[in-house]
This record gives C-alpha cells, sequence and structure tokens, in this order.
C-alpha cells in the first residue's frame, strides 16, 4: 500500500476566497473556530524533521501490531452502564516515555444480554480530552449490547507531556507522531478485543477520529463495522483551508510573509500522505457508514464524497448541521450510524428512520446520469 504523489492538490491560496469554497457555514462552526483560533496550532514550527522525513521517505503500518495488556481498574455502574478505566502501554515506540502510557475506558451494559458479543473502539476528536463527550453521544449503545471502548489520544488529557499547556500541540512533528500512534494503538486494541472474545467489532469516531476510525478499519483485513463520522478522505485540507486553518500562523511557520505560502503547501504535502484513498477499502465495506454534515465549516463535502467513492460499498447519510452543532443536535444520527454498521456487519439491514421536523437524517439519491 503506497502513499501515493501529492502533485494533483488543489491549489491552496491564503485569502478567503479559497475558503469559501467550502461554502456556506454553521454559525457555531464561526464562532468555535474564531475562539479556537486564539489557541494556536504549531507555535513551535515543524518540530522534530527526523519525524517528518519518516513520513515522507518510508510506509507506516507495514507491520500489525500485536494485541496489548490492559491493567483495568475497579468498574463503577451508573444508570446501567459499567464504567472502567483500563490504562497499557502504547505499542508505538516512538511516542515519549510520559505520552506512551495509554489510557482507554470501557463503557459496558451492568445487565449483559444475550447474543453475539459486539464491542466498538471510539476515537476521539482533535482537542478533545477526556472522555464526557464520547460517554455523553456512544454511551446509550452500551446499554444496547454494544461495549465502547474509548482511547485517549496521545499529548491529550491524561497523556499530556510534562509542561505542555493545553490540546494545542505545539510542533507539526507532535501532531504527525500523535496519529501514527493512534492508528497503532486502534489497530493493537482491536486485535485484543479479538483475542478476548469479541464475535463483532467495530470502529468509529468524530471528525479526526473519523478520520483515523477509517484508516484503522482499511489497515485491518478483517471484516469490521466502521462508522467515520464528519470525516474526509485527507486531513490536508481541514488544516489548510478550512476554519481550522484559521489555528495555524503560516507566516510564522513559513519564517516571513513569503515563506506562508510555502508552508501551506508543504502541510498538505505531508497530511495528503495519509490521504485514505491511498489505502484498500476496509474488507467489508457494505458495513462502512459515513455521515457528513451540510454546512460543516470544517470537512469539506468534496472529501467526503471522494471516500464514499473509494469505499464503493458504504452509505452516506447527510445530517443538516454544523461540524461542531451536529455534536449536540444529531447524536441520534450518529448513534443510529454506529447501530446500522454492526446491523450491516451481521447482514441485516438497518433501520434507521427519517424524522418529520427536518430532513436531517437521510440518504441522499445519487443524480441520474446524463
Amino acid at each position: 500500500m503506497s502513499f501515493g504523489d501529492t502533485s494533483n492538490l488543489p491549489d491552496i491560496s491564503v485569502d478567503d476566497n479559497v475558503i469559501s469554497l467550502f461554502g456556506p457555514w454553521h454559525p457555531l462552526d464561526r464562532l468555535i473556530g474564531y475562539l479556537n483560533g486564539r489557541s494556536r496550532l504549531f507555535v513551535n514550527g515543524w518540530g522534530d524533521e527526523r519525524v517528518l522525513a519518516s513520513v515522507l521517505d518510508t510506509e507506516p503500518f507495514q507491520s500489525s501490531p500485536a494485541a496489548v495488556a490492559i491493567a483495568w481498574d475497579r468498574p463503577h455502574v451508573a444508570r446501567g452502564v459499567e464504567r472502567t478505566a483500563g490504562r497499557f502501554v502504547s505499542p508505538n515506540t516512538a511516542l515519549p516515555e510520559p505520552v506512551r502510557a495509554g489510557h482507554v475506558q470501557r463503557l459496558r451494559s451492568a445487565r449483559p444480554r444475550g447474543g453475539p458479543r459486539t464491542a466498538c473502539v471510539v476515537l476521539a476528536g482533535s482537542r478533545e480530552e477526556g472522555f464526557a463527550l464520547r460517554q455523553g453521544i456512544f454511551g446509550p449503545l452500551a446499554r444496547e449490547g454494544i461495549d465502547l471502548y474509548l482511547l485517549e489520544n496521545p499529548y491529550y488529557g491524561l497523556r499530556r507531556p510534562p509542561g505542555q499547556r493545553g490540546a494545542s500541540l505545539g510542533t507539526v512533528a507532535e501532531h504527525v507522531l500523535m496519529n501514527l500512534a493512534i492508528v497503532d494503538e486502534a489497530r493493537s486494541l482491536l486485535a485484543t478485543l479479538r483475542e478476548g472474545g469479541y464475535e463483532q467489532i467495530g470502529v468509529t469516531g468524530y471528525s479526526m477520529g473519523g478520520f483515523m476510525a477509517g484508516l484503522a478499519a482499511s489497515l485491518t483485513r478483517e471484516p469490521l463495522a466502521v462508522a467515520a463520522l464528519a470525516a474526509g478522505a485527507s486531513p490536508a485540507p481541514v488544516f489548510t483551508r478550512g476554519l481550522l486553518a484559521h489555528s495555524i500562523d503560516f507566516t510564522d511557520l513559513g519564517g516571513s510573509a513569503a515563506g506562508a505560502e510555502a508552508a501551506r503547501r508543504r502541510l498538505a504535502s505531508l497530511f495528503d500522505r495519509a490521504r485514505l484513498t491511498h489505502f484498500p477499502a476496509p474488507l467489508h465495506a457494505r458495513s462502512a457508514i459515513l455521515l457528513a454534515c451540510r454546512r460543516d465549516g470544517y470537512v469539506p463535502r468534496t472529501e467526503t464524497l471522494a471516500l464514499h467513492a473509494h469505499w464503493a460499498s458504504s452509505e452516506l447519510r447527510w445530517v443538516n448541521a454544523g461540524h461542531i452543532s451536529a455534536l449536540f443536535t444529531e447524536r441520534h444520527a450518529l448513534r443510529a450510524a454506529v447501530r446500522d454498521a454492526f446491523a450491516r456487519l451481521r447482514g441485516q439491514e438497518p433501520r434507521h428512520r427519517i424524522r418529520p421536523r427536518a430532513m436531517s437524517y437521510f440518504v441522499p439519491r445519487p443524480s441520474p446520469r446524463r
């Protein structure tokens, strides 16, 4: 599998005309984008050039990480859900020692049901520290019999290295290393679940978590339920042309105003190495569901459509929301995507319903060929 070349990347300009190509953004996306823009990414520059060179010169993910040993704490039960914290050592040996200590939280029903044992790895989004957001969104699935395993991202929350403030990483190299480790850890956890006797396993996430879920699924050559939520085929335009790009000072990253455009292009080229269309589709792409937001100011719809085209038998759903607002107004749709991905994995048809109030959750029909 190859990362491919990036010679066909779209032209990227620093002016607002290119950014406007993303279409009508939700006001909440704009507000959060403005607030996050005050917490800068990559203020310490590119970072360790050896890490960046390894991405350009080698092909990672050539080996399959082994299962990991998880040390579980005493469980806590509330509202019918058993919640347990666990710790493990990351299979990614390039992480700094304080960051390599992994953390996972397991949610499962306190009253187990019959049927096949089912588990889903839930990956975090950009700057998402802790587990509260994902618990609120996906927690109800645990009561339905889907055991959830929530990973804390390297460099975030419990895994911050000494001296790091907040979840805005200081260098590009740290961000790259974090993403490489997320994929390694997700794959190791999937292997752990399989060895632990789960009969049906899956992976999901929102935004960056959705993209990483898609990458982990593409690299796992066994059938999985996949719900890639608010994600596209590549992170490159997210960091260089959408609202998240306002968090990056490209002038500073490029060393001068004249170097800003070159820095933007370098970042796009680097992040596009992980483009999902460079990898095989998941082994059972029919059990993959993509969910996109019509008013997304972070992930362009062209990237989601490109991923859907590459995962030819996947299902694409749209919600009438922004990237941020969907986390609160469309939680039913996010859970339904996970639930229905497992239904497809079992060979059943999903049972999602369209709510009469807004037509905000539906599968668009393809336009007829002319």
